[in-house]
């Protein structure tokens, strides 16, 4: 029988920045050198490619389409994994996947297929998408901030009620200072991949390196610190 899935496990909110701030560095520097596409906010390449579908444009259909199909990949092979791994078994692997990923895509030289290069990041970014959703109790998105800007406003107007009790009063003030600080670090990360690509192009990515690798260490330790799994049979 497969391990129990436990996706609903928090992680600190210092994960959530950094991966945030990555989040948004990828989308600014894939779309302004790679075709004007995202390589996480799938939201916008539905919309880019239901209007260009609608045009006929075949030269934008098939860029939008394409990362929409590696994040669904990245999805579904998450999903798989997990019924097979312990949580933060996926968590690493898929953290040292995107690692290595943009690592190898730094080198890459500036005439590499736009397609290719933005289905290998849609599909490792799915992984940090599928896997990261929680900071304390709340929810939240590492890859796009519509959702966050929405609890963001939300927890404010909790904080703020003069009908809401104090303890739903305290905890909408936390719900807006975790996602609102979330959606800063995405922006911070769109700003830094934005100054990034003209200059160093793909070496761009590697930018997002050291926040990777700090979330990647911090759920190690987190690792070895759980308790051993019971045993079975």
């Amino acid at each position: 029988m497969p391990p129990a899935e436990t996706s609903n496990q928090t992680n600190p909110l210092t994960n959530a920045l950094l991966l945030a701030a990555t989040g948004g560095l990828l989308d600014a520097v894939v779309f302004l050198n790679h075709g004007h596409v995202f390589a996480n906010t799938m939201s916008g390449n539905v919309v880019f490619f239901g209007i260009a579908a609608v045009s006929r444009d075949w030269g934008q259909i098939i860029p939008h389409l394409v990362p929409i199909g590696g994040f669904l990949i990245g999805v579904t092979t998450s999903k798989q994994v997990r019924y097979r791994l312990s949580e933060h078994s996926v968590l690493l692997l898929g953290l040292a996947a995107e690692l290595l990923a943009l690592f190898a895509l730094g080198w890459l030289p500036a005439d590499f297929p736009d397609m290719a290069f933005t289905a290998i990041i849609a599909l490792v970014s799915a992984f940090q998408a599928a896997s990261y959703r929680h900071v304390g109790s709340f929810s939240y998105n590492s890859t796009f901030v519509t959702g966050n800007l929405r609890d963001t406003v939300e927890g404010i107007c909790d904080a703020i009620s003069s009908t809401a009790d104090p303890e739903a009063r305290e905890r909408g003030l936390a719900k807006a200072l975790d996602l609102g600080s979330i959606c800063f670090c995405f922006l911070a990360g769109a700003i830094l991949g934005a100054a990034a690509a003209p200059r160093f192009y793909n070496h761009s990515l590697w930018f997002a390196e050291p926040f990777l690798l700090a979330v990647l260490l911090q759920d190690f330790r987190r690792r070895r610190e759980l308790p051993p799994a019971p045993s079975k049979g």
